[in-house]
């Protein structure tokens, strides 16, 4: 019973603290918005589930299935950076060491935060479930409400996999080397690999996307099988079938709670890679020679008196030097450069920095951009890029530093300006490559990503206080854009079609205009701040 007590109360307080946070409010919104577009109107030019030709109509089973895959595959993704901090936050705080001095078992802390966790996703997909039964009414195909058909996907899909996600962020936090920049791309690496194969998952969205199949199949033998997921234009309207939800026998339902089972065991394994905030402490400065004492600092203060000549006591202010304010703007910049770049001081670091600037070099433009040297380049310094605005902020400096005048204008432009020092030294062989070749098209897109890049990476930083937004939002569009090569979010132009010379000048002047007006929101909110 003292057991989940307390885990209780340590999972209590740690969701009570999160739903109270800006950023769940946020992926709540988000989550919900996607569930809005996830269900077209019947007159809409896109669908998002093809099968083959055909939807479901609008019913309880249709609504509830659709709308439990877009949860589990949009809440994978941003639940997990939505809750990968609970850990963190302890420890930034002092509660961890707190805790350490206490008898609560790494186990029992671990469990608490794995059901905040858990509670923080399942309350998203909560407010998904009631937003389905709207959306019926909404789209008015069929009103009647079948309340299992309806809740039952959200059940055994939705809430197994978040119950994963949720061990993961966990997992992924008691793990030195995952607890930072390198655990987010990973998972995200991970996710890609997830909806890559979850078509051929018997426990994914595959589930509910077969027993649509094998439905329709029922009533169109001649339907190939296939589907289409996503933001999709048919050329014509597509045709209906009624669908009345999955059979959710035994063995089904064994299979998807084992997915829960999956999230125990991720605990259990993280609670003995976890070493707890012992480790954390503060440093206690030793003594510079045994026996320094009350006695000492009585030496200290008569030191001080016969270097200055004059008793303590009988200084005064006129009798100090003035105060000299040094205010150049170039220290300010090789300050902010050398924190930032603190977190490269590694050797392999650098070696995997200089091999990407030689490829970048000796590389034709074109096999660069085939070979995906050139999105390579510019997603190596995710680690530094992600640190502009929010290092104070998760340092606990901010206020500190807003005492300095000119506050808002002169720190954030030397953040901006190391970080766009930092885009053109990483990406400076693409660029000396590109002038041997004479490519004016791919120097103004460099010219645009070394402006957008460190500007997105400042204003997530400032407006959220953390670096995981930033992570998480470049990540996503350098995999559609660069990687993918999906229009207008390629902004390193690594597509291999022509381009019309004005296009070009446009679409470069929008990732400029975009690129001043994310400086100017990182402005405003730091000078919000600054008047605080």
């Amino acid at each position: 019973m003292r057991i989940i007590r307390t885990i209780s109360y340590i999972a209590r307080a740690d969701f009570l603290e999160r739903i109270r946070q800006y950023a769940f409010l946020v992926i709540l919104g988000l989550t919900l918005l996607a569930a809005y577009f996830f269900v077209p109107a019947a007159e809409a030019a896109y669908v998002t589930l093809d099968l083959d030709g055909y939807r479901g109509i609008y019913n309880s089973a249709w609504i509830g299935g659709s709308l439990a895959i877009s949860t589990t595959l949009l809440l994978s993704l941003l639940g997990f950076y939505l809750v990968k901090n609970s850990i963190e936050r302890d420890e930034t705080t002092g509660v961890g060491q707190i805790i350490a001095s206490s008898s609560v078992k790494k186990l029992y802390y671990l469990f608490g935060k794995w059901i905040s966790n858990f509670a923080v996703l399942s309350a998203i997909t909560v407010a998904v479930m009631a937003a389905s039964v709207i959306m019926q009414w909404v789209r008015g195909e069929e009103r009647v409400i079948e309340w299992w058909p309806l809740v039952s996907p959200f059940l055994f899909l939705t809430l197994p996999f978040m119950s994963v996600v949720a061990a993961l962020a966990v997992g992924f936090e008691t793990t030195r080397i995952l607890k930072g920049t390198l655990g987010n791309v990973l998972y995200f690496v991970l996710y890609l690999l997830f909806t890559a194969g979850s078509g051929v998952m018997p426990f994914g969205p595959d589930l509910i996307i077969s027993a649509m199949q094998k439905d329709l199949m029922a009533i169109s033998p001649q339907s190939s099988g296939s589907y289409g997921m996503g933001i999709l234009f048919p050329e014509k309207p597509l045709r209906l079938f009624e669908w009345q939800g999955v059979d959710w026998t035994w063995p089904l339902l064994s299979q998807q709670l084992s997915i829960g089972l999956a999230a125990f065991v991720l605990i259990a394994a993280a609670s003995m890679l976890f070493h707890g905030f012992r480790e954390t402490g503060y440093a206690i400065r030793k003594p510079k020679r045994a026996g320094t004492g009350l006695a000492d600092a009585d030496n200290t203060v008569f030191d001080l008196q016969k270097e200055i000549g004059h008793p303590v006591s009988g200084v005064y202010v006129s009798m100090l030097p003035p105060v000299v304010i040094r205010e150049s703007f170039l220290t300010l910049i090789h300050a902010e450069w050398r924190l930032m770049m603190k977190d490269a001081a590694t050797l392999r670091w650098l070696v995997i920095a200089s091999v990407l600037f030689i490829l970048g070099l000796a590389v034709p433009i074109s096999v660069s951009a085939e070979w995906k040297i050139w999105p390579a380049v510019w997603i190596w310094p995710l680690r530094l890029w992600s640190g502009l605005g929010s290092r104070d902020a998760r340092c606990g400096t901010q206020y500190l530093v807003a005492s300095s005048p000119r506050y808002a204008t002169r720190q954030l432009s030397a953040m901006w300006i190391s970080g766009v020092m930092l885009t053109c030294i990483t990406g400076g062989g693409l660029l000396l490559r590109m002038l041997l070749e004479g490519d004016c098209k791919h120097i103004l897109y460099w010219t645009a990503a070394v402006f957008l890049i460190p500007s997105l990476a400042l204003a997530c930083g400032v407006l959220t206080g953390t670096g995981r937004t930033f992570e998480l939002v470049y990540l996503i569009i350098w995999y559609l854009g660069p990687f993918s090569r999906m229009p207008y979010l390629n902004f390193l132009g690594t597509r291999n079609s022509e381009t019309s010379a004005g296009n070009l000048l446009i679409t470069n002047m929008v990732y400029l205009l975009i690129s001043m007006g994310l400086l100017t929101a990182a402005y405003l909110s730091r000078r919000r701040l600054d008047q605080d």
